[in-house]
C-alpha cells in the first residue's frame, strides 16, 4: 500500500529516463513533487524459496482439489514448543513471505511450534491467475484457509499487514478457525471504509489513499512507461525472495499483485475513496499526489466519486490486536477514524501506536521489540485463556 516519498522520488528517475517522451511533464511538476508439517501435496525443496536454512524450510502447499501451488517458509521449534496450534502471516503489497523471518524465528524463541508465511496468490508463481478475477478477495481468503487444511490445522493464530492485513480482517470472521488475529498497520476495514467513503469520511485519509484507483487501471503495471513496474514493483524483493528460476519480475507478474486492489473492490470488502483533481490536491498542500494525479489523470467516471463497501466485515469475536506506525503516510492510524476499530471487536483487543512508518516487520530498535512481545503477547493470552 504505502509509498514512502523519498523512495518513489529515486525510483520514478528510472521512469523518467526509459520515457524520454515524459521529460518535459517531469520538469515542470519534479520541482513541487521533491518537496512533498507436512501432510498431502506438500513438498520441500522444489520452491526456489532463496531462504532456507537456519530453522527455516521451505515448502511448497498445494491445496486439494486446486492447481495453485503456494510457496511457503516454514519456522518450526525444534523442541515442540509449548503453542501447538500454528501461527500464519500474510504479506501486504508489494511484499514477500520472507518479510516476517525474523519474527517467526523470534515466536519460534517464545515457544511458538510453527509458523507459517506463504506467498499468497499472484507472488507464488505458480499460483498466479492470468486474469483479474481471479483475485477476488473471496478467493484470497478461501486460499489463507484452503492452506490451513492442507497442512492439516484446523484452528490457527493471524498474523497480517497491509494488504495481508485487510485480507486477514476478513479471514478473522472465521472464529471457529482463527484463535486470534494481529493486524498490523490497518484498522479494521469497516472502520477504513468509513474514513475513505461517506459522511463520516476523513479527508486526510482520503487524499493518502488517491493511488487506489490509480492502481485498478487497466493493465496499471505498464501504463505510463511501466510507473508502478518500475517505482515499486521491480524494487519489491522478488530477486532477494527467489533463486535464479524465478528472479525474474515482468510487468505482467507484478500485475497480478495489482490485481488485488480490483479483488478487494470487486469483493465489496472495502471502499475506495473519491478522486480528486491535481488543482483539488495542490491547494490541500498534497503536492505528490497532484503529481501522481496529473501523470495518471481522473479514473473512469464509475470510479470518480469514490465506491462504497458493499459488503462489511462486521464483528469480529477474537482477541484481536491493531499494531500500526505513526508515521505511516498510507494509512493515518492515529486518526479518530482509526480508533474507532476496537468498536467492531467484541473480544479482548489492543491498539498500539509506534514510532514507525508503515513497515512493522522492519523499523528496528526498541519500537521493533515492543511489536514482536505485542504480537507474542496476543498468542499467549489466547493460549492461557484456552488452557
Amino acid at each position: 500500500v504505502f509509498i514512502h516519498n523519498t523512495q518513489l522520488n529515486l525510483r520514478i528517475l528510472a521512469w523518467r529516463s526509459s520515457n524520454s517522451d515524459s521529460m518535459s511533464l517531469f520538469r515542470s511538476l519534479a520541482l513541487l513533487f521533491f518537496a512533498a508439517p507436512s501432510l498431502g501435496a506438500v513438498t520441500s525443496g522444489s520452491t526456489s524459496l532463496k531462504e532456507c536454512d537456519d530453522g527455516v524450510s521451505c515448502i511448497q502447499v498445494s491445496p486439494s482439489g486446486s492447481s495453485m501451488k503456494f510457496d511457503c517458509h516454514l519456522v518450526t521449534n525444534p523442541n515442540g514448543g509449548h503453542v501447538q496450534d500454528p501461527v500464519f502471516l500474510l504479506h501486504g503489497f508489494p511484499e514477500w513471505s520472507g518479510m516476517y523471518l525474523p519474527l517467526m524465528k523470534f515466536l519460534r524463541n517464545k515457544g511458538v511450534a510453527n509458523s507459517y508465511a506463504c506467498n499468497q496468490r499472484g507472488y507464488s508463481p505458480e499460483a498466479s491467475p492470468g486474469a483479474v478475477e481471479g483475485y477476488d478477495y473471496n478467493i484470497l481468503k478461501a486460499d489463507v484457509l484452503a492452506i490451513a487444511d492442507e497442512l492439516g490445522h484446523e484452528k490457527f493464530h493471524l498474523v497480517g499487514h497491509d494488504h495481508g492485513g485487510v485480507l486477514g480482517w476478513t479471514v478473522a470472521q472465521e472464529a471457529e478457525r482463527v484463535l486470534s488475529y494481529t493486524s498490523l498497520s490497518i484498522p479494521h476495514i469497516d472502520a477504513f471504509s468509513k474514513a475513505l467513503y461517506g459522511p463520516a469520511a476523513d479527508q486526510s485519509q482520503q487524499y493518502a489513499s488517491q493511488y487506489f484507483d490509480m492502481f485498478m487501471r487497466e493493465n496499471s503495471a505498464s501504463i505510463k512507461g511501466n510507473f508502478w513496474y518500475l517505482s515499486l514493483g521491480l524494487t519489491s524483493g522478488r530477486k532477494s525472495e527467489y533463486d535464479g528460476k524465478y528472479s525474474d519480475y515482468l510487468p505482467s507478474d507484478f500485475q497480478k499483485a495489482l490485481w488485488w486492489y480490483n479483488g478487494a473492490m470487486a469483493a465489496g470488502k472495502i471502499a475506495g475513496p473519491p478522486a480528486y483533481t491535481a488543482t483539488q490536491l495542490m491547494s490541500a498542500g498534497q503536492y505528490s499526489v497532484a503529481f501522481l494525479r496529473t501523470v495518471f489523470g481522473m479514473p473512469p467516471d464509475d470510479m470518480v466519486g469514490g465506491i462504497d463497501q458493499k459488503y462489511p466485515t462486521g464483528q469480529i469475536t477474537v482477541p484481536s490486536s491493531f499494531i500500526c506506525g505513526k508515521k505511516d503516510p498510507a494509512i493515518l492510524c492515529d486518526n479518530d477514524y482509526a480508533h474507532t476499530t476496537s468498536d467492531y471487536v467484541d473480544a479482548d483487543y489492543l491498539h498500539l501506536v509506534v514510532d514507525c512508518a508503515h513497515d512493522l516487520t522492519s523499523c528496528g530498535g526498541d519500537e521493533q521489540d515492543k511489536i514482536n512481545q505485542r504480537i507474542w503477547e496476543r498468542i499467549a493470552s489466547t493460549v492461557d485463556n484456552n488452557k
